[in-house]
């Protein structure tokens, strides 16, 4: 259990920090492009493909960030009317368990995706599309970790009483 922990707080200091750094890459990315484009009247060619590749990755790997707070939308309508927390905590559970699930049924076909992008290269960046759809198994498997990680945590706090 010692061993889970400790990787558990090192996977999340690394998706963090990678975040961080792929959003100001971003950033930076952008204002130069803005600052060519009215300033120097030309705009850099790769600026809006690189973004959207960078985004992409963003968004998988932040996504688990989000599994571990608990912090993507969901209808939580029913949960909030339920005055029993053993309901409550079933009802949650089972709803984590769909959503994990939904990765890993969608998981060997982004496997599949990857390989078949083969030599596929980007036509501004250069970059190989399989780099790109990466980001899906390696995000879908970050967040699988993440529901492993966080879903107890959250599931004890619920039936010990609390809002997770």
């Amino acid at each position: 259990m010692a061993f889970w922990k400790k990787f558990d707080k090192i996977l999340t200091n690394v998706q963090t920090y990678v975040c961080a750094i792929l959003f100001t890459v971003i950033i930076i990315i952008g204002a130069a492009n803005v600052f060519c484009r009215y300033v120097l009247n030309d705009s850099i060619t790769w600026a809006e493909e690189a973004m959207r590749f960078i985004c992409i990755w963003l968004v998988f790997i932040g996504s688990s960030l989000t599994i571990r707070i608990d912090g993507h939308v969901s209808i939580d309508v029913l949960q909030s009317f339920l005055k029993n927390t053993k309901v409550k905590f079933v009802l949650y559970v089972i709803t984590r368990i769909v959503a994990a699930s939904f990765l890993v049924v969608l998981l060997p076909a982004s496997i599949e995706l990857v390989q078949k992008m083969g030599n596929a290269y980007s036509s501004a960046v250069g970059v190989p599309y399989s780099v790109v759809y990466l980001s899906f198994p390696v995000g879908a498997v970050s967040m699988l970790l993440s529901f492993i990680s966080a879903v107890p945590e959250h599931a004890k706090k619920i039936k010990d009483g609390g809002e997770a």
